[in-house]
């Protein structure tokens, strides 16, 4: 990867500056892992984080239906968009999703698919795609070189429809290791980056 936003991310992972200051219950009394708390926390910590970075940050940001790949698969959203400012062509797109085991492991390549698909329709104008996890402690990981695959080589839809792997830009991924506060509520305790497409 390039310096420039690859590195801006990683000075956030390596210190969670921006995510201390706009969410302190997040290190404090942490959150319940209730319905999407953790989701919904994740989410807005992308989009705050963007936004104080000064891009214009989206969060839930439809792509549009355009080019080879505009109907393949179903709704497509970033959990979370960033582009520069009055001229929307994303930089980057992240999603962000619970990883407790195996269980999850189906969630997780549905996200990575997301992220091809965005990629796709956005006209491959993001250079880093970030694929980001929160897991309850040190769990076991996910897949990564099934992830990566999907990454380069792409995936067939539920519709049996061929989607090619991204042409352009990398994918980060990154967990985010919490641990246990109070009852059912979980804290940041560290974030690790898992690798580099």
């Amino acid at each position: 990867m390039t310096d420039g936003l690859p590195t801006l991310i990683r000075e956030e992972l390596r210190t969670l500056a921006v995510a201390r200051r706009y969410f302190p219950t997040w290190f404090g009394a942490g959150w319940s892992d209730d319905s999407c708390n953790l989701h919904s926390v994740g989410v807005s910590f992308w989009t705050t984080f963007g936004q104080h970075s000064g891009f214009e940050a989206v969060s839930e940001m439809p792509a549009p239906p355009l080019g080879p790949f505009a109907f393949a698969g179903s709704d497509v959203r970033s959990d979370s968009a960033w582009s520069q400012p009055a001229s929307w062509k994303p930089r980057l797109l992240v999603e962000f999703e619970r990883y407790a085991g195996e269980v999850d492991a189906l969630k997780l390549r549905g996200k990575m698919q997301n992220l091809v698909l965005a990629q796709h329709r956005w006209g491959s104008t993001a250079e880093l795609l970030i694929l980001a996890y929160w897991t309850r402690g040190l769990a076991s990981l996910p897949d990564h070189e099934n992830l990566r695959r999907i990454a380069r080589h792409g995936f067939e839809t539920s519709e049996r429809q061929r989607v090619d792997g991204i042409r352009s830009g990398d994918v980060l991924f990154v967990q985010f290791v919490h641990e246990p506060s109070a009852a059912n509520h979980w804290r940041l305790q560290q974030t690790i980056e898992r690798g580099v497409l």
